[in-house]
């Protein structure tokens, strides 16, 4: 075939095509309201209020030219914005388009994803827009398209870029530390509305500061405070613990808080009331606008609390009453809300393509309300339990937090507690772990707040907390020096008394101490009996205490004992200078365990090795035997029970029989 041939349709396509009447700048309007001016810029061309592309083809052997324009839409669309959404785990960048038809219709602003815009493979403007917008098929076309509306919203300069905060608390900017909050951030020099924060609905948005107070509002402020600290006359404690944890919840940047506030009582108690006051620091808050509650997903409060940093954050009504199976399943979540505080780690995740996705985690103070308390000692090691009951609550004294709360004289306060902090939060950072290390060091040389391992540590970082609040309200002119240093003895001697009840909680939740009761019961109830080691009948003294009843009398008068349920073990009466003995069969003590206190509608969810050596470290295990092959010892040692050699662990009789 000739060249000729070849290249005839080519030349008539070349002639007949239109040329633009320039090849530079801008001829017309933008072409999205049906016109039929053109407005040219690079390799692409507005005609006809679409987009098209222009391209340079050759016409012929000569080396003679022409231009073609491929129609690469029906709409004209530019990105009016660039906005990057900072979660504190990731950046999410969306581009911000708006568009109009070639008809002249609008189409309205939308929130397109940075990775779906860019991504060949995406369809974004039919995702956002439906079926109004045509695009031309072929992989090419959507490359030019995208690379078109890039260099079209770019005529007059850089799409304009912003940055939404997802959440509160402090980041730096520029290298300048800012508290982030709904209404803007608080500063050194107070508030600054130039940067966006974003919380999302519902209450999460009430998280909003104003101003600082200064001057005589700011002295009233002050007053209405430490009114707290008399919210609960008869429990002085429980002001103080909330006190200290509002002034401790801005600290999170310098040290993480992992540790949370648990405050239950029976309805009526006005725990929520109190804690609303608590929140009401860092926002239009009530009692009746929390921002999270129990019915919420785990996920759902995971993000929140992340959300909230460096500020409270309360978790509204744990009251797992409903059934047996929705309990568990609250049960379950305050489990995994406490240890994700503890370990400051999320659950962690993957993606389609199994790589690590950041997972939230709580960075705020979190304060529970709840009718009940969570299951484990491990658990309530990571709490401070607050107890209230219906008669503790001055409702003068609720009433005029109250009224602080609603005029914004608390947020305020919080708000020039935060300007203070500012300038020093770089400083603070190395001083305020050393403050916390002090006051725990103290502690544990002291004996106070023993009732836990972690107890010390939290009890350090609410004195420390405290500490630096009224280092505040002294350099403000609003304490004195004296005032400062008795209102912290006394915040140390309250604080010292809300951790010693811990010990009564932590006592309620000891798995050794729970498995001991369960038996007792499991006893008393007649689930499982103790049998005579000498003769499998009851034991000599009090047979009921060891699952025993008597119903009937012999022909001499004594009462016929039977045994009930099963038997978990043997009596061993006292002989000479040895006390009494229990004889437990491991396993089945602790099958009987585990079905009475399922069917309370609770559960056992320690193992049975684990518990054993609980027991042994207790020294609750009378009777050992070494474990030459495994170096250490056996807590199962053999005895003779009725003419065969069993392995049986070896307790104290009084241990089980009096408690």
């Amino acid at each position: 075939m000739s060249a000729d041939s070849t290249n005839k349709p080519l030349l008539e396509i070349v002639k007949n095509s239109k040329k633009p009447t320039s090849k530079t700048g801008n001829t017309g309007g933008s072409g999205g309201n049906g016109s039929s001016k053109t407005q040219k810029f690079g390799e692409y061309v507005i005609k006809n209020g679409a987009f098209h592309q222009v391209k340079t083809v050759k016409a012929s052997p000569d080396g003679s030219s022409g231009i073609i324009e491929f129609p690469l839409c029906d709409f004209v669309c530019s990105i009016k914005e660039e906005v990057t959404q900072d979660d504190g785990l990731t950046d999410a960048t969306f581009l911000r388009i708006e568009g109009r038809r070639a008809s002249g219709a609008l189409l309205p602003l939308v929130d397109v994803p940075a990775k779906s815009f860019y991504s060949s493979q995406g369809n974004w403007a039919n995702e956002h827009w439906g079926t109004l917008p045509f695009i031309y098929p072929g992989a090419a076309k959507k490359d030019n398209l995208r690379a078109c509306i890039h260099l079209f919203s770019q005529l007059n300069g850089d799409v304009p870029r912003r940055t939404v905060f997802k959440f509160t608390g402090w980041r730096k900017i520029d290298g300048t530390p800012y508290y982030l909050t709904g209404s803007g951030a608080i500063t050194e020099s107070g508030l600054v509305d130039g940067v966006e924060v974003d919380l999302g609905a519902g209450h999460m948005s009430r998280y909003q500061l104003p101003a600082p107070l200064t001057g005589e509002q700011l002295k009233i402020a002050v007053a209405d405070t430490l009114a707290l600290l008399d919210v609960c006359p008869s429990k002085p404690h429980i002001g103080v613990a909330l006190l200290a944890a509002v002034a401790r919840a801005p600290l999170g940047e310098t040290h993480p808080t992992d540790f949370a506030i648990w405050m239950h009582g029976l309805t009526g108690s006005k725990k929520s009331a109190i804690a609303a006051i608590a929140l009401a620091f860092y926002g239009n808050f009530t009692a009746r606008s929390f921002p999270g509650n129990w019915s919420d997903s785990v996920n759902d409060a995971e993000a929140k609390s992340h959300q909230a940093k460096d500020a409270i954050f309360v978790m509204d009504d744990f009251k797992p009453s409903v059934s047996q199976t929705e309990a568990a399943k609250l049960h379950a979540m305050a489990e995994r809300l406490i240890r994700n505080t503890g370990n400051q780690a999320g659950r962690g995740r993957r993606d389609s393509t199994m790589q690590a996705k950041a997972a939230p985690y709580n960075r705020s103070m979190m304060l529970v309300t709840a009718e009940d308390l969570p299951r484990g000692q491990s658990l309530l090691g990571r709490l401070l339990i607050l107890e209230l009951t219906r008669a503790d609550v001055d409702n003068s004294v609720l009433t005029r937090l109250q009224q602080a709360a609603q005029a914004g004289s608390l947020a305020g306060l919080m708000s020039a507690y935060l300007q203070w902090l500012a300038p020093r939060l770089d400083q603070l950072k190395k001083d305020f772990p050393k403050n916390i290390e002090t006051f725990r060091n103290a502690a544990l040389r002291d004996g106070l707040a023993s009732s836990h391992p972690r107890a010390p540590e939290i009890y350090a970082n609410l004195a420390a907390g405290a500490e630096t609040f009224l280092e505040f309200l002294e350099d403000t002119g609003m304490m004195t020096s004296e005032q400062s240093n008795v209102l912290l003895s006394t915040v140390e001697t309250e604080l010292q008394q809300a951790f010693s009840e811990q010990g009564a909680y932590q006592i309620d939740q000891d798995e050794t101490e729970r498995f001991l009761q369960l038996l007792r019961a499991a006893f008393s109830s007649g689930n499982a009996h103790i049998a005579c080691r000498l003769n499998q009948g009851p034991p000599p003294s009090r047979p009921f205490a060891w699952g025993w009843r008597g119903d009937a009398v012999d022909m001499v008068g004594d009462k016929i004992f039977k045994p009930q349920g099963d038997c978990i073990g043997w009596h061993c009466d006292t002989t000479g200078t040895t006390p009494a003995e229990v004889w437990l069969q491991q396993d089945t003590a602790f099958k009987v365990v585990q079905q009475f206190a399922r069917s309370q509608g609770d559960s056992f969810l320690i193992s049975a090795s684990s518990l054993w050596r609980r027991m042994h470290e207790k020294g609750l295990i009378v009777k050992t035997e070494p474990d030459i092959k495994n170096n250490r010892p056996r807590l199962a040692i053999k005895r003779m029970v009725a003419g065969r050699n069993v392995r049986v662990m070896i307790l104290a009789a009084d241990l089980i029989e009096s408690g």
